[in-house]
């Protein structure tokens, strides 16, 4: 009795821990351009993993501080699957952002730098982060995170409608 209590226990402990449901239906990432060489996405991330791009623009990596070659494979509209591993990353991050207390913004200003958008709906609710001047943490955990997804290779999609008018207020 003890021990199949305890394989029990021990099987909601492993299941919980590697299959927790998104707390999202879906995630809207945003860039915007600068002055550098930071590319343009337009993310959308559904929670049943799938996903669809619009990469604005992408530059090819530097090889000096005035190379602006723009990586035109590496642009246009691109559909996707995100596997199990990124996504339950992903929605741990999401879950951190959405503490009550998380600060994703420094109050300081600084010019030439990209808008960052992040916007979580959760049914007919959103949540709105963007922000031109992100916070390490934000930066490291979250832009950083889905830049990688964004920068991916993935199969070109057809040209969808982005709702570069879904903005935060």
């Amino acid at each position: 009795m003890k021990s199949s209590l305890l394989i029990i226990i021990f099987a909601c402990i492993l299941y919980g821990c590697t299959n927790e449901s998104p707390n999202f239906d879906k995630l809207i990432y945003k860039t915007t351009g600068c002055f550098g060489t930071f590319p343009t996405y337009y993310l959308e991330i559904n929670n049943d993993k799938s996903f669809k791009l619009y990469a604005e623009t992408v530059y090819k990596k530097e090889t000096s501080i005035f190379d602006f070659e723009l990586d035109s494979a590496k642009m246009g509209y691109f559909i996707g699957q995100l596997d199990e591993l990124t996504f339950q990353n992903l929605t741990k991050k999401i879950r951190r952002v959405s503490k009550p207390n998380y600060t994703y913004y420094n109050n300081y200003s600084i010019t030439d730098t990209p808008t960052i958008t992040l916007i979580i709906q959760r049914g007919g609710d959103k949540t709105c982060y963007e922000t031109s001047n992100p916070t390490n943490d934000f930066q490291n955990n979250i832009v950083n995170f889905f830049n990688k997804i964004c920068s991916g290779n993935y199969e070109k999609g057809e040209k969808f409608k982005t709702d570069y008018k879904y903005d935060c207020y």
